[in-house]
């Protein structure tokens, strides 16, 4: 009997909310995820969380049982640090110590605070360290005309209690500080969904996801079927329309 999955030869998958919540996987998706490779599927996984290195998230994803190499992740905090770093840019990190790292890492000379003013670019990300210090080096930063970015527009994520600030809350008040708009490098933006594609090499590719902004978003504008992980009802005026709606991602193993 055809399932969903065999019309793909691979899958970009988001993790918070699709594969896992607060660090536990939902259930169903490690077995799910499992099959998937042992059916040959190709596995990207693709994150708006800024805040983890892909080390650390392709560790997470093997001690639960799926074995993940770092290649295999794409996170909005990689790829906008590898954006920002380019030409080897002084950059002041608004993050966590991974992210600054990975922008290190890319070739960008990463500042600190009492530095910032001397910033060529202020990459702004969603971190639980948060605080005013990091909002007066934005503005010394962004006043001597340090181009603004972030690494994506996500108010919220989502937590066993409930839904936690996420990088556009702490953007917001970067925004609001600085008097203008800062260019946001990860979901729905088409450009990281083809470096996630890209990964996969050739064949038929669907992007998987809970949220209809960044995810069928995004998959649609880098020209990409989408597949909505959604427990309850999609409404009828909720656009761009997901090509399949599931209830979870064991959905892509059931009949089509």
């Amino acid at each position: 009997m055809a399932v969903l999955a065999d019309g793909f030869d691979g899958f970009i998958v988001d993790l918070d909310g699709v594969v896992h919540v607060g660090g536990r996987p939902l259930p169903g998706a490690v077995e799910t995820l499992s099959a998937l490779a042992r059916d040959g599927k190709g596995i990207v996984y693709l994150t708006n969380d800024p805040r983890h290195a892909r080390a650390t998230v392709a560790a997470r994803l093997t001690s639960w049982g799926l074995p993940t190499r770092p290649a295999a992740v794409v996170t909005s905090g990689w790829f906008a640090a590898a954006e920002v770093a380019a030409g080897g840019a002084r950059v002041f990190v608004i993050g966590t110590d991974e992210l600054r790292a990975e922008a290190a890492e890319a070739g960008a000379v990463v500042l600190t605070a009492d530095e910032a003013e001397h910033a060529d670019r202020i990459l702004v990300s969603g971190h639980d360290g948060f605080d005013y210090a990091e909002l007066r080096a934005a503005c010394r930063a962004g006043a001597r005309g340090a181009e603004l970015f972030a690494t994506n527009r996500d108010a919220t994520f989502p937590m066993p209690d409930g839904l936690w600030p996420g990088t556009g809350a702490v953007l917001a008040a970067v925004e609001t500080a600085l008097g203008r708009r800062a260019t946001a490098l990860g979901k729905p933006e088409p450009a990281i969904f083809r470096t996630a594609r890209a990964l996969l090499g050739g064949g038929r590719v669907a992007v998987v996801g809970d949220r209809v902004e960044t995810d069928v978003e995004g998959g649609r504008r880098a020209g990409l079927p989408t597949v909505l992980v959604r427990p309850d009802p999609l409404p009828e005026d909720a656009h761009p329309r997901p090509d399949h709606v599931v209830g979870d991602l064991t959905g892509l193993l059931a009949p089509a």
